[in-house]
C-alpha cells in the first residue's frame, strides 16, 4: 500500500510540474487548410494567423516567442480575439505585443472581457491617453462592432468585429452590408456564441476564442456540472452549420490559474 501511494503522490507531482510550468509555455502552431467555396478567388494562397486569450501580465518569454514564430509564418492577415490582459491589469505588455504584429493586409481585432475589465485603461486599446484620438502605440484595428472592407487580389473582402457581450445582430450598424453575400464575410468575436446568432443559410467564417480549450481536457458533463456552458458547446475547434463556419481557438494565455493539461496553447494558421 505504501508503494501505491508514494505511486499516486509521484504522478500527482509531475501532472503538476506538467500543467503548471511545461504544458503553459509549449505553443503548438497549428495548421489547417481551408478549402471554402464563398471566399472564392480573395483568400487563394493566402495565410491567415488567429490568436486569442493572451491574458498577459508581461511581454515575457512565451510572448516572445509567439512574436517570432508569427514573423516566421509572414501571415497575410493577423486575427485577434479577445483577452489581451489580465483580469484589471496593465495594458501596457498587451500594446508593446500589438505593436509589433504586422501583416500585408493588415491586423485587425476585437475585445474580450478581461480588456473592458478595467474601464479606465481599456480605451487605451484605441484611443491616446487623454484623448479622443486613435492610439499610435500600435497599428491594429479594433473592431467595435463594426465592419472593415479591404482589397484583396482585386476582390473585397469584409471584416466584421462583435464586440464582448454584444446580442443583437439586428442593432449592428452595419448588418445589411455585412450579411450582403457578395463578398467574403470574416467575422472576430471574443464569444463562441456570435455563431448562433448567424443562421446556417449565411456564408460567414467566424473566429473566436474565450474558451482556452477548457485548459483542462474534461468530459462534456463535467463542464456542464462546473456551469461552462461554452466549453459544453464550443470548447475548441472547427464548428460548421449549414454554409456558417466558425474556428474556437485554445488561444494562449490562461485565466485564473496558470495550468493546461492536454489543451496545449496554440497559434492557429489558416492557409486557403
Amino acid at each position: 500500500m505504501k508503494k501505491v501511494k508514494y505511486i499516486i503522490i509521484s504522478l500527482l507531482v509531475v501532472i503538476f510540474v506538467y500543467g503548471r510550468y511545461i504544458e503553459p509555455n509549449t505553443i503548438q502552431i497549428r495548421e489547417i487548410k481551408i478549402n471554402c467555396d464563398f471566399i472564392g478567388k480573395a483568400l487563394k494562397d493566402k495565410t491567415i494567423v488567429h490568436l486569442s486569450d493572451l491574458h498577459m501580465s508581461r511581454l515575457g518569454k512565451v510572448e516572445t516567442g509567439v512574436l517570432k514564430s508569427i514573423e516566421q509564418i509572414n501571415p497575410d492577415l493577423i486575427f485577434l480575439t479577445g483577452d489581451y490582459v489580465r483580469w484589471k491589469g496593465d495594458t501596457q505588455p498587451a500594446l508593446q505585443f500589438l505593436s509589433r504584429l504586422k501583416a500585408k493586409y493588415g491586423v485587425f481585432a476585437v475585445m474580450g472581457d478581461y480588456d473592458y475589465s478595467d474601464s479606465k485603461n481599456s480605451c487605451l486599446f484605441c484611443h491616446k491617453k487623454g484623448s479622443g484620438r486613435p492610439t499610435k502605440q500600435h497599428n491594429v484595428t479594433m473592431l467595435r462592432n463594426s465592419l472593415q472592407k479591404i482589397h484583396i487580389s482585386d476582390q473585397v473582402v469584409k471584416i466584421a468585429g462583435i464586440d464582448e457581450e454584444y446580442d443583437d445582430l439586428n442593432e449592428f450598424e452595419e448588418i445589411e452590408d455585412m450579411v450582403d453575400q457578395d463578398a467574403p464575410l470574416l467575422v472576430l468575436s471574443h464569444s463562441p456564441f456570435v455563431f448562433d446568432k448567424f443562421s446556417g443559410k449565411d456564408r460567414v467564417f467566424l473566429f473566436s476564442g474565450d474558451t482556452h480549450g477548457g485548459q483542462v481536457r474534461l468530459p462534456l458533463w463535467l463542464y456542464k456540472l462546473f456551469g461552462y456552458e461554452k466549453n459544453v458547446k464550443y470548447n475548441y475547434g472547427l464548428f460548421q452549420e449549414g454554409n456558417k463556419i466558425m474556428y474556437v481557438t485554445r488561444g494562449i494565455g490562461t485565466s485564473h490559474f496558470r495550468f493546461r493539461l492536454f489543451s496545449q496553447p496554440e497559434i492557429v494558421v489558416f492557409r486557403f
